[in-house]
């Protein structure tokens, strides 16, 4: 039987989880659970888990990093993931929402290909911290921090609107434009109130 420490890294790894089908995987690329792990790593592999089974938030970055990794990774970390930690999970809603995960990836990463300027630049001033509040602020209706806000609203409302609508378009194409582009706006309007305001000191 594997000591403590070995079930514990197990444990880390099998959080690394992602995807679309509970088949066995294709022989296309690495088909076995170790060989994927060895190509992903631990906080992209969480966030990938946290985004399939618990409506986390995944990143840009991690996205890519899956798409690299490629669908049979993909598969394989789901199906171990469903049978080891996750048995009493619905497979249908779980296999659909990793296959959601992967076409969002996949459609970010061929949008790098075909960004313009104006949104490479955009993004580039969002910290990835502040910009996974704004958009769970818009798509899921949790808080900014303060800080946060006044961070936007130093980026500027024509960067704010860009990157409200690259993506909606490229991550959130199931969710009403309209909608998303009247949270994003709201969101907008409280965050300028908010900095017009003085900062409160830090606390002790």
């Amino acid at each position: 039987m594997a000591g403590p420490s070995r079930c514990h890294l197990l444990v880390i790894f099998l959080l690394q989880v992602t995807s679309n089908a509970f088949a066995t995987p294709t022989l296309e690329g690495p088909g076995n659970v170790k060989d994927c792990e060895r190509q992903f790593t631990e906080k992209c592999g969480i966030e990938v888990g946290n985004s399939i089974f618990n409506n986390g938030f995944l990143s840009d970055d991690c996205c890519r990093d899956l798409v690299k990794l490629g669908k049979p990774c993909h598969d394989t970390f789901l199906n171990t993931s469903l049978v080891a930690l996750h048995p009493s999970a619905n497979k249908a809603q779980t296999l659909a929402k990793g296959e959601q995960i992967w076409t969002e990836c996949v459609a970010i990463d061929n949008s790098d290909k075909h960004e313009t300027k104006p949104v490479k630049e955009c993004l580039e001033k969002f910290p990835p911290k502040c910009g996974e509040e704004i958009e769970k602020s818009i798509y899921q209706g949790t808080v900014v921090t303060d800080a946060c806000c006044r961070d936007l609203v130093s980026w500027g409302k024509s960067c704010h609107d860009i990157i409200a609508e690259r993506n909606h378009d490229v991550r959130h194409p199931s969710v009403n434009k309209a909608q998303a582009l009247a949270s994003s706006e709201k969101l907008w309007n409280l965050c300028a109130a908010i900095s017009r305001s003085p900062a409160s000191p830090p606390s002790n």
